[in-house]
Formats: C-alpha cells, sequence, structure tokens
C-alpha cells in the first residue's frame, strides 16, 4: 500500500511509486536526483529533514517535497 515517505523511520528501505503535488521545476529537481518511481531509497534521518540515499546519492529534503514521494514499503526480515 502506498504511503507518503514522511511515514518511514530512518534504517528503513522503500520503493518510489509516485510522486504527487510537486511543481514541475521540483519534480525535474528531484528527477535529476534520480527519485523516480521504481527507484529504491533508504530512509537516513528523519529530523529536521528528510534524508534519503538513492544509489550512491544522498539527499536532503523539507517535509512538503517528501510527502509527495509515494513509497511501497519493504517488507522486513
Amino acid at each position: 500500500m502506498e504511503k507518503p515517505v514522511t511515514q518511514l523511520k530512518a534504517g528503513e528501505k522503500a520503493r518510489i511509486i509516485a510522486i504527487h503535488g510537486q511543481s514541475p521545476a521540483n519534480i525535474r529537481k528531484l528527477i535529476v536526483f534520480g527519485l523516480l518511481p521504481g527507484r529504491e531509497i533508504e530512509v537516513l534521518q528523519t529530523c529536521p529533514v528528510y534524508v534519503l540515499k538513492i544509489d550512491n546519492t544522498t539527499l536532503a529534503l523539507d517535509y512538503e517535497a517528501a510527502t509527495g514521494i509515494g513509497v511501497l514499503a519493504k517488507a522486513k526480515k
């Protein structure tokens, strides 16, 4: 079930399934950094900003941007 990145905890991994409510300029920026549907991310930090790892890229996002990224959390082993 889709949920926003903001519902994940540090250390959790998820697969991006959608990007919602972003301006075209913000969507272009996210794409440049590799935030695309189908890509796996790992949440490194949730406060004061959301820090995500995508492959070898580490990206800091504010709450508003993180809320618009819909993910499918990976099942815990």
